[in-house]
């Protein structure tokens, strides 16, 4: 971990580059970072790692609540285990301890450790919530191995192709935002 100076505006904080602090920001990236902290009650660290582009932090922000709001039928706490699986899967502690405090608040916290001690196991005994798991390996470890049939075998489970569609974001987001976690040095927890 780097420890923190300040260099102008920005700081190495416990990332390998510079951020921007918060009472730095102007402009684009002050208004991303209200908009975090109004929601969290703080501006996260993988918020910061990329506030030397304004427009990135954005963006990412925008990902996140539009893949975060999709109106599936996928339980939330379902949704959640998505995201954690896909976090143990790439070995991100940074996400994984922040999907685990998710599924803990939400009441899952049995299937949270269960996620953290089997990745590969049938985790809930549910055949729709497990086809959605078997899935989410799959796309994480094995993306080039994902054939029609594995969605087709989604919806044999009871899936409709929205919650299909949820699904695929929701492992697709976390595999983009913890290899930004792990390339540029947000390897600690959350």
């Amino acid at each position: 971990m780097t420890e923190t100076t300040s260099v102008g505006k920005t700081t190495l904080g416990s990332g390998w580059i510079a951020s921007v602090v918060p009472a730095a920001a102007t402009g684009l990236l002050a208004e991303s970072y209200a908009k975090q902290f109004n929601k969290l009650g703080r501006v996260s660290e993988l918020t910061q790692i990329g506030s030397l582009y304004p427009q990135l932090v954005a963006q990412r922000l925008a990902l996140y609540e539009v893949v975060d709001a999709t109106p599936s039928d996928v339980p939330e706490w379902a949704r959640r285990a998505v995201a954690l699986l896909t976090s143990v899967l790439n070995g991100c502690l940074h996400c994984t301890v922040g999907n685990t405090q998710k599924l803990v608040e939400a009441g899952h916290g049995t299937l949270a450790a269960a996620i953290k001690d089997d990745p590969g196991g049938h985790l809930t005994g549910s055949p729709s919530i497990d086809a959605i798991f078997g899935y989410t390996r799959a796309l994480v470890l094995r993306p080039a191995t994902i054939v029609e049939a594995d969605v087709t075998a989604l919806r044999d489970a009871g899936w409709s192709d929205l919650d299909i569609l949820d699904v695929n974001n929701i492992a697709a987001y976390y595999c983009y935002i913890n290899r930004v976690a792990h390339g540029l040095g947000l390897q600690g927890e959350a």
